[in-house]
């Protein structure tokens, strides 16, 4: 027979109401919230090099 493992911390359910009330209280403030078209990116490539290296580092 299985056995039921307790779940720990919020229910999704818990979550989504936690977050509606958040944005709700986020509008009331006066603020907006601004939607930003898919594959549209947060990078500025005007800005120089990144401070990130992706792959393995080079030997010396």
């Amino acid at each position: 027979m299985a056995t039921k493992t307790k779940q720990s911390g919020p229910t999704a359910g818990e979550l989504r109401e936690s977050l509606e009330q958040d944005v709700k209280a986020y509008l009331a403030s006066g603020k907006k919230i601004t939607m930003i078209p898919n594959g549209v990116s947060g990078v500025d490539s005007t800005k120089g090099t990144k401070n990130i290296a992706l792959g393995r580092a080079k030997k010396r």
